[in-house]
């Protein structure tokens, strides 16, 4: 692997997971603070990113640092995400002790 393949794959996933987001680039760049056309340029992989660039990208798609780097792009649908918000209300319901149990289902399911 080169660095333009890393840049493509890059931009490629940024794409793929701002596009899931249903964000266009210009509302990516305003949440990070930089011109819509540097995040075209990250796309299209003629532009890497800095390290501070990337944590911006990061936490404004909620995604850890390789997921931006993997060429397999978990799928984000509106059911996964309705999923996540269910579970995060019935957590608020739950005591400290059911709290532990669900954390080692939820981990176990993981392996």
């Amino acid at each position: 692997m080169d660095g333009k393949q890393i840049r493509h794959t890059l931009g490629v996933s940024l794409k793929c997971i701002r596009k899931s987001k249903k964000l266009n680039q210009e509302e990516l760049a305003e949440l990070i603070g930089k011109q819509p056309n540097s995040i075209n340029r990250i796309e299209t992989g003629l532009n890497f990113v800095t390290s501070d660039t990337l944590a911006e990208l990061c936490n404004a798609l909620n995604v850890p640092p390789e997921t931006l780097f993997s060429k397999k792009i978990p799928t984000i649908t509106q059911e996964s995400l309705n999923y996540v918000k269910g579970i995060n209300e019935l957590l608020q319901t739950f005591s400290p002790e059911e709290l532990k149990i669900a954390y080692n289902v939820l981990h176990a399911l993981k392996m």
